[in-house]
């Protein structure tokens, strides 16, 4: 029995769409080789330690280089941010750049930069003793 003409019409219908839809996955995986968009990315150690984090929250941009959490206590970690704008506040902060080495969960040392009001940047450096 042949079919007819509607059906084959519905069926190259239907094979157009999913030619489309094929189509646009093709292009939405190759995409993922040019650039991924997400708010954290987290590498994890083979014993599933955070051990490379980078994120971004408000307009704070940080990238993490952690060690792993040892006896409950968190591990040293060094910290490079960029902080786009100022914010109020009693420590206020922005636009700056720096970078700072963690440890035991207090900042040891910080270096970073920030324009002054004079719009030149300033860099400053902050140790904390033992």
């Amino acid at each position: 029995m042949k079919a007819d003409r509607s059906e084959q019409d519905q069926v190259l219908g239907r094979l157009e769409a999913l030619e489309r839809i094929v189509a646009g996955m093709e292009r939405s995986i190759r995409s993922f080789a040019d650039e991924i968009r997400t708010r954290q990315i987290v590498v994890v150690d083979d014993e599933d330690h955070p051990r490379i984090v980078g994120e971004v929250f408000a307009d704070v941009a940080e990238l993490r280089l952690e060690l792993p959490t040892t006896d409950g206590k968190p591990g040293a970690e060094l910290l490079l941010f960029a902080v786009a704008s100022t914010h109020p506040g009693p420590g206020e902060l922005g636009p700056a750049v720096g970078v700072q080495l963690r440890a035991q969960g207090r900042a040891l040392f910080e270096l970073d930069a920030w324009p002054d009001i004079d719009d030149a940047w300033r860099p400053h450096l902050h140790l904390s003793g033992a």
